[in-house]
């Protein structure tokens, strides 16, 4: 009886690791996803910066209107420094931490992606809108 009893833990054991590592691998995959989400739009991020540029230096006497691109210009580098510092500081690597560790720094990295994903799409957004309306002739 005591031999089943144990047999019986060590099944729930390892299962529940399995189910642990199942876990962690899932929400990993998940912040990747983000990532490379991210990462297709940087394409458009860098076009929008160099017309933005461009307009700039082609805009004389406005100085509203050159007030205005250069803070979408800023919004732009400042998503594209918030992705640059998200993967300096991102460790995938999480050799010796606890189950709860992993998942708690896993779901903080996650939150963190999905806010550089939202400030990127909003300058993104933004300049699109921006550029569309003040096409060169």
């Amino acid at each position: 009886m005591k031999k089943l009893v144990f047999a019986v833990l060590i099944g729930l054991i390892v299962n529940a690791c399995s189910d642990g590592k199942k876990q962690e691998k899932d929400l990993l995959d998940d912040i990747l996803k983000v990532h490379d989400k991210v990462m297709s739009k940087d394409e458009a991020l860098m076009k929008n910066k160099m017309k933005l540029d461009t307009l700039l230096t082609l805009k004389t006497g406005d100085t509203a209107e050159k007030v205005n691109i250069k803070a979408m210009d800023t919004k732009l580098l400042a998503a594209e420094e918030a992705m640059e510092t998200w993967m300096h500081k991102f460790e995938p690597d999480v050799t010796g931490k606890s189950h709860e560790e992993i998942i708690k720094y896993y779901n903080s990295q996650k939150k963190e992606i999905m806010s550089v994903d939202s400030q990127i799409n909003a300058a993104v957004a933004e300049s699109n809108k921006y550029l569309s309306n003040n096409k060169q002739k």
